[in-house]
């Protein structure tokens, strides 16, 4: 195309509709020297015109400008697909983004038709991690979608700035991409695409899922050309886990992938921003990562414990759906909020002397009530004889030091785990004298793995010898814990001293 002189790039400017004939006449007379160079300044100067504008203008490239009445203001992305744009309204000057189907897929009417079908499914969803899809159509036979603006950046550039969040700072951020996922999972709809690019934090600090289902146009029943890396990241997934395509359990592995990223600022598989498909396709990239509470920057055991049950590749212990995730994400923001809410680890000797033990503790048939002092206070722990060994199963990394710190002074061999699976391989290889088991935070599944001590002990003739620890929520699992072995169950909130007791009183019996 011929490129315009400066009078030209005005009228065209006018004639197409990004300017008025008063405007562009007021910018070619406040041009110094008449020149393209003077008037594009002149627009630019106004804010009548963005440098995109005039770059195409001066192409005498009257195409792309508007979308369904929607003005183009400049380039912000784009995909394999599509290209990002950010526009407004005329009538208003409300903000939009402009989503338009790249120049290889015009001619493509399964692509076109896809694109369309997509921005349908988006329409339907109205969540405020989600960003809204407005309308949708088609111009100088591009297809195109009006989406809601955010202001902000995608979560891969922020990353770039920020590097990478603590499980505490990065909670918020989860909990809206997580309740965002369930929320088009409850409609019906799979991402399929869930990577940093599609995950916006807005300046307010939300995070809204986008282009949801665009790598679904490559199906493989599709016979478009298009093909997207994370569509093979997702199929080589599904082969390795043999699950079926589109399996939304996939969606929570991915999630579970930004998640890992964000708070340790690394990617977990970098093989899957290789641009070689082969590789991509391979089952080992799944297979060798680091699991979160291995990392090197593990967060709290609680938080670790969550991303990494989102990225098994066992489906079975992977999370079976979003609603799970975010129960669990959760409970972690009340802790954390909370401080220490658990185990309180710190009251004065008065506090000691009210508590209802008789309410707190729960006896087997045939046990006897922990017996109290005549001042009605427990009586001191009674250190042991010969050094016993404690398996703690505690997620929470607070509780795991003042369980350390205070049963190491009593004389007991103390031995640490954040993850119930874990304990119970480690129950199974070497049994303790007794277990201290936090349900509190392992969530019903724990209950599996306790179960699962329990077998083991009885296929080597003995009792299961545990203190459990059930949270404020957790008093319905009473019925489900093993009903012939030695336990002792504690309802949350209690004291490090309930606790130091409990475990004399089990030792002893």
């Amino acid at each position: 195309m011929l490129e315009l002189d400066a009078q030209s790039l005005a009228d065209h400017a006018a004639m197409i509709g990004l300017v008025t004939r008063a405007e562009a006449r007021e910018a070619m007379a406040d041009a110094e020297n008449g020149s393209i160079e003077a008037v594009s300044r002149s627009f630019l100067r106004k804010g009548l015109l963005t440098s995109w504008q005039i770059e195409r203008l001066k192409k005498a490239d009257p195409s792309g400008f508007f979308y369904g009445g929607y003005k183009v203001l400049f380039h912000l992305a784009e995909g394999t697909f599509a290209r990002v744009y950010r526009g407004v309204k005329p009538e208003n000057g409300s903000p939009v983004a402009i989503k338009v189907l790249r120049n290889r897929f015009v001619n493509d009417p399964a692509a076109v038709a896809r694109f369309h079908e997509e921005a349908e499914a988006g329409m339907k969803m109205r969540h405020e991690n989600i960003v809204r899809i407005l309308e949708h159509g088609d111009d100088d036979k591009r297809a195109f979608m009006i989406m809601e603006y955010v202001e902000g950046a995608n979560l891969r550039d922020f990353l770039k700035i920020r590097g990478r969040l603590t499980a505490e700072d990065a909670l918020p951020l989860m909990l809206g991409m997580a309740r965002g996922l369930r929320y088009s999972f409850e409609k019906g709809v799979t991402h399929r695409d869930i990577k940093g690019t599609n995950i916006l934090i807005s300046n307010s600090g939300e995070a809204k899922l986008v282009d949801f289902g665009l790598a679904g146009i490559t199906g493989d029943d599709s016979k478009t050309s298009m093909q997207s890396q994370r569509t093979v990241d997702y199929s080589a997934l599904e082969r390795t886990c043999r699950s079926e395509k589109g399996d939304p359990r996939s969606d929570i592995y991915f999630m579970g992938c930004v998640f890992y990223q964000m708070i340790t600022g690394t990617i977990p598989m970098k093989e899957a921003e290789s641009k070689d498909m082969l590789q991509k396709m391979l089952v080992r990239p799944f297979n060798s990562i680091v699991p979160l509470s291995d990392h090197r920057l593990k967060p709290d055991l609680e938080a670790a414990a969550i991303v990494d049950k989102m990225m098994k590749i066992d489906l079975k212990a992977r999370y079976q759906n979003m609603n799970e995730v975010v129960k669990d994400l959760e409970k972690f923001e009340e802790r954390v909020k909370g401080g220490i809410s658990g185990l309180d680890t710190v009251g004065t000797e008065e506090e000691e002397f009210l508590l209802n033990l008789d309410d707190m503790f729960v006896t087997r048939p045939g046990e006897t009530s922990p017996a109290t002092t005549a001042s009605g206070s427990m009586p001191a722990p009674i250190l042991p004889a010969a050094k016993k060994t404690v398996l703690c199963v505690e997620s929470q990394t607070a509780i795991q030091d003042a369980f350390r710190k205070s049963l190491s002074k009593l004389g007991y061999r103390v031995v640490l785990v954040g993850n119930a699976e874990v304990a119970a391989e480690r129950y199974g290889e070497a049994p303790p004298d007794c277990v201290i088991y936090d349900l509190d935070g392992l969530g019903e599944e724990g209950i599996d793995w306790l179960v699962d001590m329990h077998d083991k002990a009885h296929d080597e003739g003995h009792q299961l010898v545990a203190l459990v620890l059930l949270g404020p929520r957790q008093k319905a699992l009473r019925e489900h814990l093993p009903a012939d072995d030695q336990l002792t169950v504690l309802d949350k909130p209690v004291k490090m001293k309930q606790v130091e007791f409990a475990l004399t009183q089990l030792l002893r019996s």
